[in-house]
């Protein structure tokens, strides 16, 4: 009798706190994996424009609403993130890429250039900062 009490105790306890989760991250949103890839293609294609124009063309005045256009995407990611619940981590990082494009901006502005070499750099790290960032979100989804 005494073991029937404890199995059906143990079976209640189970059922009970099966039904109780908690989450400590914000649920998958779609909308924000779909705005994500298109900031990545903006930026990738921003970078391969500049990379196709010779060095000497690549003023700071003839890219500047292309830097802005992807600005106001990055600012758009950011603000969606803030009103989401439980998302600090996405934040954090949609912060880090709102202040390299900022960086990025402000560097090319000062010289008024940009070499192939810097070009194929920034390339690189939006490439894994925006991976990581659309992988965070799709992790979310499991």
């Amino acid at each position: 009798m005494k073991k029937l009490i404890t199995i059906n105790c143990l079976l209640l306890c189970f059922l009970l706190t099966a039904g109780c989760s908690v989450q400590l991250v914000s649920p998958y949103d779609e909308r924000t994996v779909e705005q994500m890839e298109k900031i990545d293609q903006k930026i990738d294609h921003f970078y391969l424009i500049l990379q196709s124009v010779p060095a000497k063309d690549r003023s700071f005045k003839d890219f500047s609403s292309g830097y802005l256009d992807i600005d106001a995407q990055i600012r758009s990611l950011e603000r969606r993130q803030e009103i989401r619940d439980k998302n600090q981590e996405t934040l954090k990082q949609t912060k880090i890429l709102a202040s390299l494009w900022q960086q990025d901006i402000a560097a090319h502005k000062k010289k008024n250039s940009i070499s192939d070499f810097m070009i194929k750099r920034r390339m690189a790290q939006y490439q894994r900062l925006m991976s990581a960032l659309i992988k965070g979100e799709l992790a979310k989804k499991q």
